[in-house]
């Protein structure tokens, strides 16, 4: 029986370790912290293992050896997990803290862009707020406005349609940040956004199925960004020509860049990206998987999920292969609102504000048919009764069909049966896409790994 360990404790997490157990039946996954919530056969949440302290996870190896660790959580990433562990001994994936601040610094991101032929937006960075918003009334276009730093609901862009909402947006993070100001202003980008993901080995990659994420909190794409509410996978506009420009364009151009800046870097990356008239645009650069297109694109990967992974330590990813099964998948978030919206003193709910936690979650039940998944986030199991809500995002629900309208309907119908107080979710996850199947050209169930 193999152990190893994962870092993350996301619906994302989840889904990967899904991924290991349902592809390699001889696997045993820790995962930590995880969820407690879960009793999944071969899952085994490890609650003592913190994300800002990788010392949790070596105290835990001491006892419990595994054959390699795999760190998906920007958090612990930035905390020099990968450094740590590797430092002590332990076969670990994923980029160093070094590396990871390519995500965890906007402006670090964006100079990793310029620096290496990764098409982006026009920017500048400031640490002084009032040289930021003389920069915004000098520019001739909308601007997005974002803070530096990693924020803990994924609500650290504001996207703006005129200079006085990009003003408001870097007076509201001066009084957030104080003397810590520091923002990224850029050209505002149109068109359709795509997450590209890929695995790397620090020579290599292997290009993994797109999604679109629905990163707007309310109904039409609208309200502010969060953490992301919902994803569909595959992209609606996936076709081998675009593959291969997200290969040429995007993803080599990033892997070289990361062997000419000497970066050590294994595991997942997450290209954000935008489809506009002038071309792709990078908008970031993520050293993990997405976080809700984790739960739309992995499980529909059926390649052993181990094995890739000892692939990637033995830096051989360029004679792997992906399988996968082709279908189309629509995850929803569904998170903690407001337990009444007609008490002006309740909490706004997630991502709006203050939120309660520690309400019953029903219906956790698997349905007959498994055409539907739930990935668990901020779940936690009670003393006595049902698992209870404990974060913003709380469960993840997927649907599969062979179209993105058989994959909306299960997703919808399986939400139908959970409930928890405040229970919130966009309705409209993929909605103006499901007017056909899979979209002409799309992504191979086997797709051969071309080197870069």
């Amino acid at each position: 029986m193999t152990h190893i360990l994962v870092v993350d404790g996301t619906g994302r997490g989840h889904a990967i370790c899904d991924l290991f157990v349902r592809t390699d039946p001889t696997v045993t996954v820790y995962y930590g912290p995880g969820c407690d919530a879960l009793a999944a056969e071969r899952i085994v949440p490890v609650p003592e293992i913190r994300f800002d302290d990788p010392a949790t996870a070596l105290a835990f190896l001491a006892e419990h050896p595994v054959e390699f660790v795999l760190v998906a959580n920007i958090d612990a990433l930035s905390a020099g997990y990968v450094d740590v562990l590797t430092a002590h001994g332990h076969r670990v994936i994923g980029p160093s803290a070094e590396a990871a601040r390519i995500e965890a610094s906007k402006e670090r991101g964006k100079l990793f862009c310029a620096s290496h032929g990764l098409p982006t937006a026009r920017y500048a960075a400031f640490t002084d707020p009032g040289a930021a918003k003389a920069h915004v009334q000098q520019q001739p276009y909308a601007c997005v406005v974002k803070t530096d730093g990693l924020t803990p609901d994924g609500d650290g862009s504001v996207v703006c349609a005129t200079t006085a909402e990009a003003e408001a947006a870097v007076d509201a993070f001066a009084a957030a940040q104080g003397e810590g100001f520091q923002v990224v202003v850029e050209e505002r980008l149109y068109g359709r956004e795509i997450s590209v993901f890929a695995l790397l080995d620090g020579a290599d990659y292997l290009l993994f199925p797109t999604a679109l994420d629905f990163k707007r909190t309310l109904e039409r794409d609208a309200g502010k960004n969060c953490d992301g509410m919902g994803s569909i996978a595959p992209h609606p506009q996936a076709s081998p020509a675009l593959l291969e420009q997200l290969r040429r364009d995007l993803v080599e151009p990033l892997v070289a860049g990361l062997k000419a800046e000497g970066l050590t870097y294994t595991g997942f990356v997450y290209i954000g990206a935008m489809l506009t008239d002038a071309g792709l645009k990078v908008i970031e650069i993520n050293t993990r998987f997405g976080d809700s297109e984790a739960e739309a694109v992995l499980p529909g990967v059926h390649s052993d999920f181990t094995e890739l992974c000892r692939a990637v330590l033995r830096q051989d990813l360029a004679s792997s292969l992906l399988v996968t099964d082709g279908l189309v998948r629509c995850s929803v978030a569904l998170t903690q609102g407001c337990l009444d919206d007609t008490d002006p003193q309740a909490a706004p709910g997630w991502p709006f504000g203050a939120y309660d936690t520690g309400h019953p979650v029903l219906g956790l039940a698997p349905f007959p048919l498994e055409q539907t998944r739930l990935f668990y986030a901020n779940l936690r199991a009670a003393a006595d009764g049902p698992p209870v809500t404990s974060g913003g995002r709380v469960l993840h629900v997927v649907g599969t069909g062979t179209t993105l309208a058989e994959a909306r309907a299960q997703a919808y119908r399986r939400i139908g049966s959970v409930s928890f107080p405040g229970m919130r979710f966009r309705s409209d996850i993929g909605a103006a896409f499901e007017d056909g199947s899979l979209p002409s050209g799309a992504e191979p169930a086997a797709a051969a790994q071309l080197r870069s």
